[in-house]
């Protein structure tokens, strides 16, 4: 891999220490991965609304989170089914939670993964703790995939939000000058 003296987005880092001696395709990952971080966290911050709706709640803010990540996926699926919302309601939510459940796994695998470069293949793998063995999980990962998942999740939370606004959504406020219903979260 070559050294790149330029900065990529004209981005002028206030620490530019840790960013000295990155490459192009590093910086990449780099703002990737918290691209990548930014939209996990959006879709866990929906999907808590979407729980606390599930349960019942009286505010969205009235039940502190249960879990974050792939639990929070469950606690969600485990209350969907005495929710009380229509059959193609819950199917819709299903299958987003399990898109949701993937892409918190994949945004495990980067964000605590060891990203190391592989001369031999020329190719970046992740190096990763595995739940249950004493064997790291080793994966080949291009630096793209942070991108397209960081897309992917952005994606979904527009879905998850939208879903919880057809189902749960409240009449806006007049002055903040939206009209019809809109989320409790507010994002």
């Amino acid at each position: 891999m070559t050294e790149q003296p330029n900065e990529p987005l004209a981005v002028k880092p206030p620490l530019p220490h840790l960013v000295a001696g990155m490459d192009e395709e590093e910086l990449t990952i780099t703002l990737g991965l918290g691209l990548a971080a930014r939209k996990a966290a959006e879709a866990e911050y929906i999907l808590h609304g979407i729980y606390v709706h599930l349960i019942d709640a009286e505010k969205a803010y009235s039940q502190l989170p249960v879990a974050t990540g792939g639990k929070l996926v469950k606690e969600c699926r485990a209350k969907l089914s005495t929710s009380g919302l229509p059959a193609s309601c819950q199917t819709s939510l299903a299958e987003d939670l399990d898109a949701v459940e993937e892409g918190i796994r994949l945004r495990n695998r980067y964000l605590h993964g060891y990203w190391i470069y592989d001369d031999e293949s020329y190719q970046w793998l992740t190096l990763k703790g595995a739940h249950g063995t004493q064997r790291p999980e080793v994966t080949f990962v291009e630096s793209s995939e942070v991108w397209e998942l960081a897309d992917q999740l952005g994606k979904l939370c527009s879905r998850l939000l939208h879903w919880d606004t057809a189902h749960f959504g409240e009449e806006a406020d007049d002055e903040e000058d939206h009209q019809g219903l809109v989320s409790r979260k507010r994002i």
